[in-house]
């Protein structure tokens, strides 16, 4: 993942990032390090699906106290059988672990995601995670399936129009478009602490496996406030577009925030002014923190 800020990652974000075996970025300013479990070769709508939407690692942490401790997230795709080893060694480090879930349907292997967060020194918490990231696979999991697919050089024109229409940032690499973004008119906080970091506040779309007959697996999540996530989904859903999860990611944050998730095949320009049409139902105000 690109950094939004254009900012040198400090040298403790390095070494955060190292212990974690990522690649450090500053992202609105925060802290965030990066991979993808490219062990894990997923499908999904029966096209290969391994852009980091579906395989990601995401770690950050942020708002560094007196004490030296930080607010510090996590997340990581997960398989069946590593779920009760991997939250076990979370546990057994005093992290909270915040979600359990889905985030896509129809996919093979089936792919769970968990979710995690801590008030913590950034390395203790980088080491505490390097720990329990032991107990997962690396052996090669799943299949790629193979589609007819269409040029890199038209896939990458595409994803300069995709990203023209969704805004944000842009990146392709290996056939896959993403253009990511963050909803920083929401001021949340989360353990009392205020974020910023992409993990919190994400908005990302992707198209991959682009076919020759010009569609492709194309896959979106965003965070949500309560109350914009039915108006959101119908008009997912006026667009036959598939609505795969909706839940939290973290707790004790304030305002509640969700977390949605979907995906088609589809045209990628047509799948993006789609999500467009949806995204303009949230609103652009400032969000502040409830009253307690």
């Amino acid at each position: 993942m690109q950094n939004m800020n254009n900012m040198e990652p400090s040298e403790l974000c390095q070494e955060f990032a190292r212990i974690l075996g990522a690649t450090p970025s500053v992202i609105n300013g925060v802290c965030t390090a990066t991979r993808s479990r490219t062990n894990i070769h997923p499908v999904v709508l029966g096209r290969r699906a391994e852009s980091f939407m579906f395989v990601p690692q995401a770690f950050s942490f942020e708002n560094i106290g007196r004490d030296g401790r930080a607010l510090c997230l996590g997340e990581t795709v997960i398989l069946q059988d590593e779920i009760n080893p991997f939250i076990t060694r979370l546990r057994e480090d005093g992290i909270i672990v915040t979600a359990l879930h889905n985030h896509w349907l129809f996919e093979e292997p089936r792919l769970m995601y968990i979710h995690f967060e801590s008030i913590d020194e950034p390395l203790d918490f980088a080491r505490k995670v390097a720990d329990a990231l032991e107990v997962l696979t690396t052996r090669n999991m799943g299949r790629s399936s193979r589609v007819r697919q269409a040029t890199n050089r038209r896939a990458e024109e595409l994803c300069e129009e995709f990203h023209d229409i969704l805004g944000g940032m842009s990146t392709f690499e290996n056939g896959v478009c993403m253009v990511m973004n963050s909803r920083t008119n929401i001021m949340a906080r989360i353990l009392g602490r205020r974020t910023r970091s992409f993990l919190a506040l994400p908005q990302m779309f992707v198209f991959e496996s682009l076919s020759s007959d010009g569609r492709a697996l194309c896959s979106g999540e965003t965070v949500i406030l309560q109350e914009e996530l039915n108006p959101f989904i119908s008009i997912l859903r006026e667009h036959n577009i598939i609505v795969t999860a909706f839940h939290n990611h973290w707790l004790f944050e304030n305002p509640r925030l969700m977390y949605i998730h979907f995906e088609k095949i589809d045209r990628p320009l047509d799948f993006a002014r789609d999500v467009r049409d949806a995204l303009s139902v949230l609103t652009k105000r400032e969000i502040r923190p409830t009253n307690s």
